[in-house]
């Protein structure tokens, strides 16, 4: 008896294949990409890299992602599925198979359909794990992980309890489905007649109002701290507004013009409104998914490809120079007064470890700078703001152009870190753009002082840590315009923490860092610090900062400790290397799972309308219209109805843009024309694909239809 209901399950399975491969395939690629990211989690080898600490974090938020997509879309598939076979199942049971015989066939069927998941899936993941792991390896200029494991057992059955759990969960839910049905309407349940749909006003209503509040968030919220807390709820409206709105809202539109009696009663139109009438009724979740999915796919590749894009850009703004430090010298105990070393001492140190190092000093000096905001009233610049630090910068430095950030040099330093030999009088100065801006006065008031501009410096030898979402400009005064103009923003916004206001105390120290990592004041923040460049391998760098730190503490004893705070354009961009190409691995890997979501999602729908329009045809074709009509007429219903989707994931897309912006600006985002350049190619692109997809599946509609 048992190898009936086997053998039964799996002549089932041969005679739906058409309905099971899509299932597989999509549960075997979902398997996989799971497997790869949560071994990418745990590899050792790939962990021990340099450069590679985001990597664990970006693929955990992959995996809680994967298996969200991988339920939606089991269910998704699933339910498909029921529909087509439920009334196969009630024949079964109109022929004498109890429920529980019933239950047993399409358990049957489900663990055969899993198994294959679960057998192609291993193979897809341990085939490409390798290549994952050279790809990523490569993205973030690492070596090649030549001793990376080819291999995870434990990644692979936590993967597949995972999965395990998603295929029970679908079977009880056909189980409870079967038990509910009477054998009649097992029977004739995919075959019962279809009222005309009615407008669902309380939907349609929330619809309008969930997009439109998503919409205008992302529109009016200029901050970018603001943006990044609001991302998330414009995004669940969206969601639910795009949800609402095709449920309800296409059918509103479509009544209205199926009462309008001259468009209405034309033979083109009756039959496409008619029909798309009731196909939008039916499809309605599946198009929203595909849009919501289509969008995902366009701002996660865009983002991250643009952040990936710019990192060369971003070192070339934030570091002018190749390396920046400090050196003080603590007492332990008791705690005393601190001591910075010399310049000289700071070169020569720097310079002989440069040369154990196999570096090439080419520059260096003392950099003594400092960084205020002001507010712009006509041509003069006020100290109004009254809050100078980092978050009134985000909030309103976009909101409000009068805000300017201003960090100020002295004429010796910029010379010095130029080579140039720029001399300035007491009513002149120069000024330079640190980022975006374009402001370019001919002359500007500050500190009681008119000053003219002498000259407009093209490249800044210094840069801002707030140039990506504020007006920041680099203006150089003489010494003594540098020292009252100083006094001047002190006496304004009050004294600050700053490198000349160390106490001695180790208690300052702690007050200075947590200033510096918290809110950083700009009122009264004296940075002076020592910069230098050098030529050479970019990997001895790192070599030079430990042979430079061991020469600094060698001049101390036992009574006290040496803190050097380093930072260097190499550093830098291996850490902006890590994080935006783990983050852009990790936005094509779900943009490959949402493209798969989608194909899934369309080649169902397109089975389903080939069903259910082999009848129209047949009907139609009794009322008097011929086969090119006909096709025709169905053909433009499936054009108008496929391609709404991508039209509004392009609407959300340009929508959205704004916020996204601002919230990649938190990211040191360099050019803001390079996303718009990522999201009009991925468009492209993705509209490519798309289409090839409806080429693809239609192929399948049309078999069914004739």
């Amino acid at each position: 008896m048992k190898n009936f209901y086997i053998k039964t399950a799996i002549t089932n399975l041969k005679k739906n294949a058409r309905l099971y491969i899509p299932q597989i395939i999509s549960g075997a690629v979902m398997f996989s990409i799971f497997y790869i990211m949560l071994a990418l989690t745990t590899e050792d080898t790939l962990l021990r890299a340099r450069g590679a600490r985001y990597i664990p974090t970006f693929m955990s938020i992959g995996c809680i992602i994967i298996v969200l997509l991988s339920i939606v879309m089991a269910f998704y598939s699933n339910g498909f599925l029921m529909k087509q076979r439920r009334r196969e199942y009630g024949l079964y049971n109109v022929l004498g198979l109890e429920k529980k015989h019933v239950i047993l066939i399409m358990f049957i069927e489900n663990m055969f359909s899993f198994l294959g998941q679960l057998l192609i899936g291993s193979v897809i993941g341990i085939c490409f794990y390798r290549l994952s792991t050279l790809v990523i390896s490569k993205i973030i200029k690492i070596n090649a992980l030549a001793d990376s494991e080819f291999f995870s057992p434990i990644e692979l059955l936590v993967s597949i309890i995972v999965f395990g759990f998603i295929f029970v969960l679908t079977l009880i839910y056909n189980v409870v489905s079967v038990l509910r049905l009477n054998p009649v309407d097992l029977l004739k349940s995919s075959s019962t007649g279809e009222k005309e749909p009615k407008v669902k006003w309380l939907l349609f209503v929330l619809g309008i109002l969930c997009l439109s509040v998503g919409y205008v968030m992302a529109l009016i919220i200029e901050s970018p701290v603001t943006a990044t807390l609001a991302f998330f709820a414009a995004v669940i409206l969206v969601i639910f507004g795009t949800y609402f709105l095709f449920t309800a809202g296409s059918i509103f539109v479509l009544k209205v013009l199926k009462k309008n009696k001259k468009y209405y009663y034309r033979p083109d139109h009756m039959i496409s409104v008619s029909g798309m009438l009731y196909r939008m009724k039916q499809n309605a979740a599946g198009l929203a998914s595909i849009a919501l999915l289509a969008t995902g796919v366009l701002i996660m590749i865009s983002t991250t490809v643009a952040m990936y894009g710019g990192v060369e850009k971003s070192i070339e703004q934030q570091y002018p120079q190749d390396v920046y430090f400090k050196v003080y010298i603590f007492q332990r105990k008791p705690e005393g007064e601190h001591k910075k070393i010399s310049y000289d001492e700071a070169e020569s140190f720097f310079r002989k470890s440069a040369d154990e190092a196999g570096l090439n000093v080419t520059m260096f000096t003392e950099e003594k700078f400092f960084e205020t905001g002001y507010i712009l009233d006509g041509n003069e610049l006020k100290c109004e703001m009254s809050n100078p630090d980092t978050s009134t910068f985000y909030e309103s430095g976009l909101s409000d152009p009068r805000v300017k950030c201003i960090t100020f040099l002295d004429t010796e330093c910029y010379n010095n870190l130029t080579g140039n030999k720029l001399e300035l009088s007491n009513d002149e100065m120069a000024l330079g753009s640190l980022g975006s801006g374009s402001w370019n006065p001919e002359s500007i008031k500050i500190a009681d002082m008119e000053l003219k501009s002498k000259e407009t410096i093209e490249n800044p030898p210094i840069s801002s840590e707030v140039a990506s979402v504020v007006e920041c400009y680099l203006m150089v005064v003489n010494e003594e315009n540098f020292e009252k103009i100083f006094k001047d923003q002190e006496e304004k916004y009050g004294k600050g923490i700053g490198d000349e206001d160390y106490n001695g105390t180790r208690k300052a120290v702690d007050q200075v860092t947590d200033k510096l990592e918290g809110s950083r004041n700009y009122a009264s923040q004296m940075t002076i610090r020592f910069a230098a460049n050098v030529e050479g391998p970019e990997e001895n760098i790192s070599e030079l900062y430990r042979i430079f730190v061991d020469k600094v503490s060698a001049i101390t004893d036992d009574d006290y400790y040496t803190n050097v705070n380093w930072s260097s354009a190499v550093g830098m961009r291996g850490d902006l290397y890590d994080m935006n190409g783990s983050l852009m691995f990790l936005g094509m890997l779900l943009s490959l799972v949402c493209l798969i979501s989608t194909a899934i999602i369309i080649y169902y729908k397109q089975i389903s309308e080939g069903y259910e329009d082999r009848n129209n045809f047949q009907i139609m074709q009794k009322v008097g219209l011929t086969k090119e009509e006909i096709k025709k007429t169905i053909g433009n219903q499936i054009l108008t109805v496929f391609f709404l989707p991508l039209i509004i994931a392009g609407i959300h897309t340009i929508v959205a843009y704004p916020m996204v912006k601002n919230i990649m600006k938190l990211f040191a985002m360099a050019s803001e024309q390079m996303l718009l350049s990522c999201i009009g190619i991925v468009f492209a692109i993705f509209a490519l694909v798309y289409v090839v997809i409806y080429r693809i599946t239609a192929k399948t509609y049309y078999k069914i239809v004739k």
